[in-house]
């Protein structure tokens, strides 16, 4: 009887051991306490900025889409291996701009364009200023978008990977919401930020999830293109990660020889 006693207090140690503290679980914690004042002064519509080596669309439309041609890259044809020209066209997408080292694009008739360091919208007004009303006597519609917003997220998630933010902004959360979130065993008050600047230069951030004051610092908050999330295992994946092929086999002699025990007593009862 002792030696049942025994077996079921060790399952209940095992079993609240393997629970942990609901307190390591959630974000932002208190959140809701947070001053109405503090998340007005720091409210914002991040707008991301150009880098180099992003690859950009950029189209110019006109009511009279034959003036708008000189400022728009040909289509790149889909790949049907056949030569008719109403093939060619279908599927087509226009040819995307690759920032330079130097944060220059080529841009047709105009040359060179600076764009590094400036958001989509900035670059919008850029070429709309440099070719109205001097090339085009009718205001174009111009419109800019990032094709390669990629954000990495590896490490203690249900399916670690890149992911590309379709409206260029995407937050810490919106990141992990696109990952399958943490799992149990992800440590959520130290994850690491790699940032990459358009210097080339990079930087590392540890970051508490369940900090509520998080949502105070945009500059972390929202995160940039390329960047990546890491996010370690706790103390209980690490032990679990520990226990060698021995050990295990040692549980499980145990394990095997405490049922045996238990059913020996049971039938001479």
């Amino acid at each position: 009887m002792k030696i049942l006693n025994l077996s079921l207090l060790s399952a209940l140690c095992i079993l609240l051991a393997s629970c942990g503290s609901t307190k390591n679980i959630p974000y932002l914690v208190d959140a809701e306490q947070l001053p109405e004042k503090q998340l007005k002064e720091t409210a914002m519509i991040y707008e991301a900025k150009i880098m180099p080596k992003d690859i950009l669309t950029v189209t110019v439309n006109t009511t009279v889409p034959e003036a708008a041609v000189p400022f728009n890259l040909p289509l790149a044809p889909a790949n049907t291996g056949s030569i008719n020209t109403t093939q060619l066209t279908y599927g087509a997408g226009l040819q995307n701009y690759i920032v330079d080292n130097a944060g220059n694009i080529e841009f047709p008739v105009l040359g060179t364009l600076h764009v590094a360091g400036l958001t989509r919208v900035q670059v919008q007004n850029l070429i709309k200023s440099k070719i109205y009303p001097q090339f085009l006597k009718e205001e174009p519609v111009i419109n800019v978008r990032f094709q390669n917003y990629k954000i990495s997220v590896l490490g203690e998630v249900a399916r670690p990977g890149s992911f590309t933010a379709t409206n260029e902004q995407c937050t810490l959360f919106d990141a992990l919401a696109m990952a399958g979130d943490l799992t149990i065993y992800g440590k959520r008050e130290n994850v690491m930020l790699i940032r990459e600047y358009a210097d080339g230069s990079k930087a590392v951030y540890r970051i508490n999830l369940q900090d509520k004051d998080l949502v105070l610092n945009p500059q972390i908050y929202y995160l940039q293109q390329n960047d990546v999330l890491i996010i370690e295992p706790n103390k209980t994946k690490a032990r679990a990660a520990g226990i060698g092929s021995s050990e295990t086999f040692t549980i499980s002699i145990i394990s095997t020889l405490i049922s045996v025990a238990t059913l020996i007593i049971t039938a001479t009862r």
